[in-house]
Parts: C-alpha cells; structure tokens; sequence
C-alpha cells in the first residue's frame, strides 16, 4: 500500500490521494516512448495528491499543483 503524508507545497495544508485518472485520447493521442512500439503515458504517478484546504490555489482553475 502507498502512503504520502507530505503536506500541500503551496499552503502546507493536508493531502489526501486520489487514484490517477488515465489520460484522454485528446491529452495523449498517441504512445510515448521509443519507436519500437513500447505504448504507455510516460510512467505516470500511482495516485494524485489533492489538497483538502479548499483555498488552496491548487483547488483553482488552472492552479498548481500540490506537490
């Protein structure tokens, strides 16, 4: 099991994770890596931290993230 108990880098608030939402055909339209056909999202992380603190600037539109 994975644990983060880092707090949010912008506000220092608490994080809890969600699970990584896989990318769109839009957001990646096509395989990454090399061109012998290896197909993936370029390692992407296991979960996504998201900070409870709902004034946190990752929590707006087009905010950081919370590291």
């Amino acid at each position: 099991m994975y644990f983060d108990t880092k707090p949010c880098d912008v506000c220092g608030g608490e994080v809890r994770l969600r699970a990584h939402r896989p990318p769109t055909d839009e957001e990646q339209p096509g395989p990454v890596g090399p061109s012998d056909g290896v197909v993936g999202d370029a390692d992407s992380t296991v979960d996504e931290r998201v900070c409870t603190n709902p004034d946190c600037p990752t929590n707006q539109a087009g905010g950081p993230g919370p590291g």
